[in-house]
Formats: C-alpha cells, sequence, structure tokens
C-alpha cells in the first residue's frame, strides 16, 4: 500500500511537454510511481479530476533567509505551490559569521529582520546555519547562495576600495568552504554597499572559486535602468573570465526612459550563449520592484556602514548635497528616486512608524509641507533606515517580454511572510503572496503568453535544472514527492499593494517530501520543509 495516490490528474511533468492524465503513488517520502493507477491503493487519497499536478514550485530568488532559522512559517510561500525556496540573493546572506565583523552585518541586516523575530546568531558557517534551520523546520524546503555582501563584510567591513591580498584571501577561503558546506553559489547585490565598492576584477576571482566548486553566479546587477546593457556586458565579462554560469537576477528595465532595453538585453544573452557562456535569468510578474529605503542614496553615503550613512543624514552640508545628487544622473549609480518619481515610491514595511505603511515619498511630503529629498532623509532618520518600499518603475509589456523568454524563469524575489503571527506586520510586496498563481492565472490563463506546460517548467524543472537541486522539479519515479495539485481555470493572485496579505485562489493541495501541507486549500502549519545541501 503507497502512503499518498493523486488519481485522476493531468499530468504536467516539469519538462514542459504535453500534460498526461492519470495518476501519481507515493512512498516514504518519494515518487514511487506514476500512471494510470487503476487498482492502486493508498492510505491517503486525493481525487484530482479537473485539476493539474505538477511538481512543487522552486523559488529561484527569495530573502526567507533572514528569519527562517528562527521564524517558520512562511504560509505566504507554501499557499502558492511553492515547496522549495533560494535563498541568499542580491549579495545578502546570513553567513559567513565572525566575532570581529558581527555587530556590523547585524546592523545591516536589521531592516530585513522584523522587529518580533529574535536570531539566535550562533551559526559562524553555512552548515552550522543550516542545522539551526533543521531544527526547527520549515514550512518550505530551503536551498541557499552565499552573498557577496556579507562576505565583504565578513573580510573588510564596509570600506570603499578594493580589497588587499589577505582581504581576499580571506574571502575566497570562506567561499570555498560555504560552497563545500552546500551553497549553489555566490551571489551579487551591486546596487548595494558594500557590494557596489567591487569591481569586476574582484568578482571574476571570487567566480572562480565558484566555478571550481560547480556553482554559479547570480547577481543583483550594477544597474537596471540607464546602464542596463553596461551591466549585463559586466555580469556576461564575469562569466567569460571564470568560466562560471551566470543567473542574471529579477531581469527588468528601470524607469520609462528604459522602457523596451530588455529586448536589447536578452539578445546579449542569446549571443553570449551562442558564444559558449551558459547564462539565464529570473523574473517576478509585477511591475513595481521593492527594496530599502535607503536603497535611494548615493553610494558614498553607505560608507563606513548603517552608523554612518544616519551622522551624514543628521548634517546640513551632507543633506545638500544628497539633495542635489538626487535630482541628477551620475554614471555608476543607479538613481532609483529620479527614474521612477517620488509618487511612485510607496512606503511598504516600516514597523517604527507603521502610519507611513501605504502613502508615497510625495504623500509624506506634502503632509510634512517639505520637499521629497528632506521627508526621505527624515523618514530614514526616524526609521534608521527598516523600511521597505515598492518602486513602480517598469513596463507591462517588458515584463511579459522578459517572463516569455525561454531563458527566464520565476522568482518572487519575495520575504519570508505569513497570515498570522510576527510575519504578518506590514505590508510586503504582494510578490510574496502572488507570484506564482499571478503567472499561471493572468498571464498563461488570461493573456495566453504562453502555454501552461511551458509556464510549469518556469517553475519546476528549469530551476531543479539551473540550481542543481538534482531529486526535485519532475515528476519521475523516485524523485521527492513535492507536489501541487491547482485547478488552472481558478487560479489567480488577489494580493494587492495595498492589501498583500490574501491568499491566492486555485491551490488546492500542496505536498511536501509525501506529506499533505495544504489540504482543500487551507495551510495545516506543518513544517516539513528541510534543507537542501
Amino acid at each position: 500500500m503507497y502512503d499518498l495516490l493523486v488519481k485522476n490528474a493531468k499530468l504536467y511533468d516539469g519538462c514542459g511537454g504535453p500534460w498526461f492524465k492519470g495518476g501519481l503513488a507515493v512512498k516514504d517520502g518519494r515518487i514511487a510511481s506514476i500512471g494510470k493507477m487503476k487498482n492502486a491503493e493508498a492510505r491517503t487519497v486525493i481525487d484530482a479530476e479537473g485539476k493539474a499536478l505538477s511538481p512543487g514550485f522552486i523559488d529561484a530568488h527569495t530573502h526567507l533567509d533572514f528569519v527562517c532559522a528562527s521564524v517558520n512559517d512562511t504560509a505566504s510561500k507554501v499557499t502558492q505551490g511553492v515547496t522549495t525556496e533560494i535563498a541568499g540573493n542580491c549579495g545578502l546572506s546570513l553567513i559567513p559569521v565572525r566575532p570581529e565583523t558581527i555587530e556590523e552585518l547585524k546592523r545591516y541586516l536589521a531592516p530585513f529582520i522584523p522587529q518580533d523575530v529574535n536570531l539566535s546568531w550562533k551559526w559562524r558557517s553555512l552548515g552550522d546555519w543550516f542545522d539551526c534551520v533543521d531544527e526547527r523546520g520549515n514550512s518550505t524546503n530551503v536551498a541557499s547562495l552565499v552573498g557577496h555582501g556579507t562576505l565583504r563584510i565578513y573580510a573588510m567591513g564596509f570600506a570603499d576600495r578594493k580589497p588587499s591580498g589577505q582581504e581576499m584571501a580571506e574571502m575566497k577561503r570562506a567561499l570555498a568552504q560555504t560552497m563545500e558546506e552546500g551553497a549553489l553559489g555566490l551571489s551579487t547585490g551591486l546596487i548595494y554597499p558594500p557590494g557596489c565598492y567591487s569591481d569586476t576584477d574582484e568578482l571574476s576571482e571570487l567566480c572562480e572559486v565558484v566555478a571550481e566548486h560547480g556553482g554559479l553566479y547570480v547577481t543583483h546587477m550594477r544597474n537596471e535602468g540607464p546602464e542596463l546593457l553596461q551591466s549585463v556586458e559586466e555580469a556576461l565579462e564575469i562569466g567569460r573570465r571564470s568560466g562560471c554560469p551566470v543567473h542574471i537576477s529579477h531581469h527588468k528595465s528601470s524607469g520609462r526612459q528604459n522602457y523596451g532595453l530588455v529586448s536589447r538585453s536578452l539578445q546579449m544573452m542569446e549571443d553570449a550563449r551562442a558564444e559558449g557562456i551558459d547564462v539565464t535569468c529570473d523574473v517576478y510578474p509585477y511591475t513595481a520592484g521593492s527594496t530599502l529605503i535607503s536603497s535611494l542614496l548615493p553610494k558614498w553615503v553607505h560608507e563606513g556602514g548603517v552608523g554612518r550613512m544616519l551622522e551624514r543624514l543628521k548634517d546640513p552640508a551632507s543633506r545638500r548635497r544628497i539633495a542635489d545628487e538626487l535630482d541628477r544622473v551620475i554614471p555608476g549609480w543607479e538613481n532609483l528616486a529620479k527614474g521612477c518619481g517620488w509618487e511612485n515610491i510607496l512606503i511598504c514595511s516600516c514597523e517604527k512608524e507603521p502610519s507611513y505603511e501605504g502613502k508615497t515619498v510625495t504623500e509624506i511630503a506634502d503632509g510634512r509641507g517639505t520637499s521629497p529629498e528632506e521627508a526621505l532623509f527624515d523618514v530614514i532618520l526616524e526609521t534608521e533606515g527598516k523600511a521597505t518600499i515598492a518602486l513602480f518603475m517598469m513596463d507591462e509589456k517588458d515584463c511579459s517580454t522578459v517572463l516569455a523568454h525561454p531563458l527566464s524563469m520565476v522568482g518572487s524575489d519575495g520575504f519570508a511572510s505569513s497570515f498570522s503571527g510576527v510575519l504578518s506586520k506590514g505590508k510586503p510586496h504582494p510578490r510574496s503572496f502572488g507570484t506564482f498563481p499571478r503567472v499561471l492565472g493572468k498571464y498563461v490563463r488570461e493573456e495566453g503568453l504562453m502555454s501552461l506546460e511551458r509556464a510549469i517548467w518556469k517553475m519546476t524543472g528549469f530551476a531543479a535544472q539551473r540550481f542543481g537541486l538534482k531529486d526535485r522539479g519532475f515528476l519521475r519515479e523516485g524523485m521527492a514527492a513535492d507536489l501541487v495539485v491547482f485547478d488552472p481555470l481558478e487560479i489567480i493572485d488577489n494580493a494587492t499593494y495595498k492589501e498583500p496579505r490574501q491568499q491566492a485562489e486555485g491551490i488546492d493541495y500542496v505536498v511536501l517530501g509525501g506529506e499533505v501541507v495544504v489540504d482543500h486549500k487551507v495551510y495545516n502549519g506543518k513544517t516539513l520543509g528541510r534543507s537542501l545541501r
């Protein structure tokens, strides 16, 4: 007798080929049999007549690692059908850690960590951190990259310079150890300090270590606006020099004047592949991005860490200089505020001043009778930079172009969130609650952008293949039984920017490691997810 049987389903196997009618049986957490399954018996039976059965969705770009070693309820993802998340993106990770620089790292990552989440910080390596995750379990499985920004803090703090020979050696040693402990690769966040202080030579040298361990270079590039094409070229050059596969995070072109550039950047990626550079990307199905409010400030303001940033914002002369630069285009720095417009920058989560949530910078400035620049400085000071924003800066046509392209997969870029408890505060970007149903409902069913088979491939097999997750992402005998049963005619997102904490429609069952965790559309609270290393 099997443990679980899903019968009468349309099976989408994660390979991108046509669906087929049949069933699937699970034993001991693995897919035991696939076929007609007419006479099969199981302890638990799901009749999926009229429904789709696919591998559990793999979120190629997340930030759940900021909390999952302490709080294991990521209901926002599992209720979308997500069973595995790739963490450690954008150059930000909780490892490696050492006593000399841990306080700098804590203060730097504080805006990403809800104030009611108490991290133990008892880990020093990726292996330690994975052990902490496994002690508690999680709503989803967790795999991780190592953040370049964290590596830099580990070796040299927030210094705005090239690393010394000793510092580079220390970064390479820590990177190699982290790769050996199960990291999937190196991520960068080249708009954020201290990653923005690095150059192509530094990144290429580090990626040689990643390539030796069979990992990926995953990059939030230096510029996704007016210098998008130069930034893509830098990413490709790093792959060219190091031999490391390249993956471009949340690919987009930001700012009205840059709409349409993704057609050229995607062609650059195709040309690079013809040259022999292994490059792919991920994308989320929204026209607004999200990041820290402090990311609006010029690079020099961040030098020395959070404390120095706040000191500069208290200095009248520095405020005047920053305000002047916020009104200009400066080569080498993506001015998000100028490209977006103050009226299009929305405060999402702001625990210290919840009254700001759901307001634009323009609205806050008007309420204070001051300029948007002055309002920005004051909000950052009042919150110590612990606020996130949404920036409405992308074109719907561009979003569709990237989503439909053969080199893209789906990644939410979302944080760990829930419908109750400590992870239920604020108004995070709706992508944390709706990314995958939105692709299947809006872009597949309503707009016909691609076939359901192709979309599921982008959410399952493609991501598993890209990140080396060898035992999941496909419906095959012997693979991990991470599954989702959904209604293709009903599935859709409900989350909005004003009210993001709304569960998506159409996800009937989610199975994690062979056990049902979403049952008749209700998450049962089981935390069966573990580290993948």
